[in-house]
C-alpha cells in the first residue's frame, strides 16, 4: 500500500513538472524611474511564439517605436537528458505624457489560439533625468580604464575621440547591397565617454535597411590608427541600395557625448559633438542585355510556387502562392505580372515580407498569393511565373522560372448549363458574324379563332420577369459572398493603385517633368492613405489628416512622417527649379513610406 502511494505522488509531482514546463508565460518589465523628457525600454517575453499581437496598451506612455522581436534558445543537459528553453522578445520604444505613477497595462498575444496578457508595470514618471543620475553613479560601456591614484592632468586632443564611417564597397552596381559601418575611435587618454544624442540621417537615393539590435551593446576592438592605439566601438550597421547611378554622398552621422578625461582625482568633464566623415559611392549601372520583365534587384534569388488545387469546380478558389527568397533588397520586387486564362477571376496578389536584418546583410523572402475562381468548366493552364536579377557572383542576369500548372475544372452543383470554357469562347465568338442558324422549312400556321391568353407560352412569358429577378438576386448575392468585404478589398487595393501611381511619377521623374512629378506622387498618397484606412478623400487634409487617422488608430510617428512628406511635395512643387535630387528624394520618401506601413 505504502509503494503505491508513492507511486501516486510521483505521477503527480511529474505531472505538475511539466504542466508547469508548457504553460505559456508572459512577463514584461521597464525601469521603475523614468525623467519626463526619456524614453524606457519596455520589454515583454515569451516562452512560447505567439501567432499574432492582440492588443497593445502602454496607458499614459506613447508608442515612439518598436516592437523590436528577438528570440533565443538555450540546451542544457540534465542527468544525462537534453533540455531545451525558447524565449521570444518584444522591445517597445515608450515616452511618458506625464508626472507622477502609472501603470502600463500591457500587451496581449494570442498563442496557441488562446490570447495570453503581461503583467502590469508601474513606473514612476520623475522631473529628474534618470539616466544621467545613473550614469553618474556608475560607469558605462564606454568605460574600460579607472583614474589612478595619483592626481593627473590630460588634454584632451582632436585626434582622441574620432567618428568614422566606412563603406564595405565604393563602387557598386545600381542596387547592389553596400554596408555602411559607423565606428567610435578613443584614444587612451579617454577615461570615459558617454553618449547623450545622436542623429542618423536621412539618405536620398538609397533603400536602407539597419543591421543588428540598435539597442544592444556596441561591439569592442581594440585597432591602431595612424600609429595610434584606440579603443574601437561599432555604433551601427547599415545596409542601404543604390536607386541611381552616379555618385552618391552618405550623409555623415552626427554624435553628441559627454567625454571624461584624467584630470585631478575625479576627472575632467568635457561636452562634445562629433561628426563622421562622408563616405561616396560611385554607382555604375547595370550591364547591357537585361531581360524582360527585369526586376531590377541584385543578389542571389530562388523562386517556387505552389497550387492548393488543381481540380475544382467552377465558383470554387484555389491559391497560387509564388515566393522569392534570397540575399538583397527582398521589398523592392513587384507583381511578377502573371497572365492567368480569361475565364478566371482573380484577386490582387496578398503581399507578405519575412525580411531578416539581424545578421551582417539583408535577407528573406516575399511572397504573392493570387486567389483564383475559375467561372467555366474545362482544363485550363496557368502560365509559369518568370522572375530575373543580376546575379553577382557570375556578373551575369538570371531568370528564374516556376512550373506551369494544369487545372481541371467541373460543373459546380446547380451549374448544368455552365459549358466548357473553350466551347464558351468559340459560342461567343460565332455570334459576332453576320448571319447563323437560317431555319428551312414549312411555317406552321395558327388557326382561326386560337388565342394566346390562358396558353403554356402565355403563362412562361408571365411569370419569366419574376424567374429572372430572383436569378439576379441570387446572382447578386453569390457575388456579395465571393467580394465578403468591402473594406478588406479596398485594402487590398490601395498598396496596388498607390505603387500604379508611384510608377507613372517614376516615368515623369525620368522625363524631368516636375510638375506633373509632383502631381502624381501627391495623387498616390493622398489614394493611398483613403484606400488603406477607408476615409473618403473629402474628409482628408492637412488640417484634420491628425485627427481623423488617429481615430483609426495610425501611429503618431507614421502620420508625421505622411504630413511632412505631402509638405516637402507641395513645397517642391511651386518651388522653382527644385530640382532633379529634390524629386528623385521625394519618391524615395513615398516608395518607403507605403512600403513601412504595409509592414505593420
Amino acid at each position: 500500500m505504502k509503494k503505491l502511494k508513492n507511486i501516486i505522488a510521483t505521477v503527480i509531482l511529474l505531472f505538475a513538472t511539466v504542466s508547469a514546463y508548457t504553460q505559456t508565460t508572459c512577463t514584461a518589465t521597464a525601469p521603475a524611474k523614468v525623467g519626463i523628457n526619456e524614453a524606457i525600454q519596455y520589454t515583454v517575453k515569451l516562452n512560447e511564439k505567439p501567432s499574432k499581437i492582440v492588443s497593445q496598451d502602454f496607458g499614459t506612455f506613447t508608442l515612439a517605436g518598436g516592437p523590436s522581436q528577438g528570440s533565443s534558445t538555450s540546451i542544457s543537459f540534465i542527468n544525462g537528458q537534453q533540455s531545451m528553453k525558447s524565449e521570444y522578445s518584444y522591445t517597445y520604444t515608450l515616452k511618458p505624457s506625464k508626472l507622477g505613477e502609472t501603470t502600463i497595462p500591457g500587451v496581449t498575444f494570442l498563442v496557441n489560439g488562446k490570447q495570453v496578457k503581461c503583467n502590469a508595470v508601474t513606473v514612476t514618471v520623475t522631473q529628474e533625468n534618470q539616466r544621467q543620475q545613473q550614469q553618474q553613479r556608475r560607469s558605462s560601456w564606454w568605460d574600460w580604464d579607472m583614474p589612478s591614484a595619483q592626481p593627473q592632468q590630460q588634454q584632451l586632443s582632436k585626434d582622441d575621440v574620432i567618428l568614422k564611417a566606412s563603406a564595405s564597397k565604393t563602387n557598386p552596381y545600381e542596387g547592389e547591397e553596400v554596408i555602411i559601418t559607423h565606428k567610435l575611435y578613443l584614444g587612451s587618454t579617454v577615461q570615459n565617454f558617454q553618449p547623450t544624442g545622436n542623429e542618423f540621417p536621412s539618405q536620398p537615393d538609397l533603400w536602407t535597411y539597419t543591421l543588428g539590435d540598435p539597442e544592444a551593446e556596441p561591439k569592442h576592438t581594440v585597432e591602431t590608427l595612424n600609429g595610434k592605439r584606440y579603443n574601437v566601438f561599432e555604433l551601427r550597421k547599415t545596409a542601404v541600395y543604390p536607386q541611381k547611378t552616379g555618385e552618391i554622398t552618405i550623409t555623415p552621422l552626427e554624435l553628441e557625448g559627454i567625454v571624461t578625461i584624467p584630470s585631478g582625482w575625479f576627472g575632467r568633464q568635457e561636452k562634445m559633438n562629433l561628426k563622421s566623415n562622408s563616405v561616396t559611392l560611385n554607382v555604375k549601372p547595370l550591364p547591357q542585355g537585361k531581360p524582360m520583365g527585369f526586376s531590377g534587384l541584385v543578389g542571389k534569388f530562388t523562386l517556387k510556387s505552389s497550387l492548393t488545387k488543381n481540380e475544382l469546380a467552377t465558383n470554387d478558389a484555389t491559391n497560387l502562392v509564388i515566393t522569392v527568397s534570397g540575399s538583397g533588397n527582398i521589398q523592392h520586387i513587384e507583381d511578377l505580372n502573371i497572365t492567368f486564362p480569361s475565364d478566371f477571376d482573380v484577386t490582387d496578389p496578398a503581399i507578405s515580407d519575412r525580411v531578416q536584418t539581424g545578421g551582417s546583410s539583408v535577407s528573406g523572402s516575399r511572397s504573392f498569393e493570387y486567389v483564383i475562381i475559375p467561372r467555366a468548366a474545362g482544363t485550363f493552364t496557368i502560365p509559369a511565373a518568370e522572375f530575373s536579377y543580376f546575379d553577382l557572383a557570375t556578373h551575369s542576369y538570371k531568370t528564374l522560372t516556376t512550373e506551369p500548372y494544369t487545372v481541371t475544372v467541373t460543373k459546380g452543383a446547380g451549374e448544368e448549363n455552365t459549358v466548357e470554357g473553350n466551347n464558351y469562347k468559340q459560342d461567343i465568338q460565332i455570334l459576332d458574324k453576320d448571319i447563323r442558324y437560317i431555319k428551312s422549312g414549312r411555317h406552321a400556321f395558327v388557326p382561326a379563332g386560337q388565342h394566346f391568353f390562358g396558353t403554356l407560352p402565355y403563362f412562361i412569358l408571365l411569370f419569366l420577369p419574376l424567374f429572372l429577378f430572383i436569378l439576379l438576386l441570387i446572382v447578386w448575392r453569390k457575388r456579395i459572398q465571393n467580394r465578403e468585404n468591402v473594406a478588406q478589398l479596398r485594402d487590398r487595393r490601395a498598396n496596388k493603385v498607390a505603387r500604379k501611381s508611384l510608377k507613372k511619377a517614376k516615368v515623369l521623374l525620368a522625363s524631368g517633368k516636375e510638375e506633373e512629378f509632383y502631381v502624381e506622387i501627391s495623387r498616390a498618397l493622398w489614394g493611398y492613405m483613403s484606400d488603406k484606412f477607408h476615409i473618403p478623400l473629402a474628409d482628408l487634409s492637412m488640417d484634420t489628416v491628425r485627427s481623423r487617422l488617429g481615430e483609426k488608430g495610425v501611429a503618431a510617428e507614421d502620420i508625421e512622417e505622411f504630413v511632412s512628406t505631402l509638405n516637402e511635395c507641395e513645397f517642391a512643387r511651386f518651388a522653382p527649379n527644385s530640382g532633379h535630387d529634390m524629386m528623385n528624394r521625394l519618391y524615395t520618401l513615398s516608395l518607403q513610406f507605403i512600403t513601412k506601413i504595409e509592414k505593420k
